[in-house]
């Protein structure tokens, strides 16, 4: 299993406030008009719990996926 940051795009307010914590990790999709999650194979962990800690809505949040392997 593995974590990967989640957007609960519904709640979010697009503040971009994770941008600028972790722009490696979150971004804006100007096609879409929504926030998104970089699909990366890891994830600074440091950098998304700041941004979850700091995000005004409360909107982002860690998932637990299997990670291929069956793990």
């Amino acid at each position: 299993m593995r974590r990967i940051p989640v957007i609960d795009l519904g709640r979010c307010s697009e503040c971009r406030g994770c941008i600028e914590i972790a722009p490696e990790v979150f971004r804006y999709n100007d096609q879409t008009g929504l926030m998104e999650v970089a699909d990366l194979p890891e994830y600074p962990e440091q950098k998304v719990a700041e941004a979850i800690r700091d995000c005004p809505e409360d909107c982002i949040f860690w998932e637990e996926i299997e990670d291929g392997n069956g793990k």
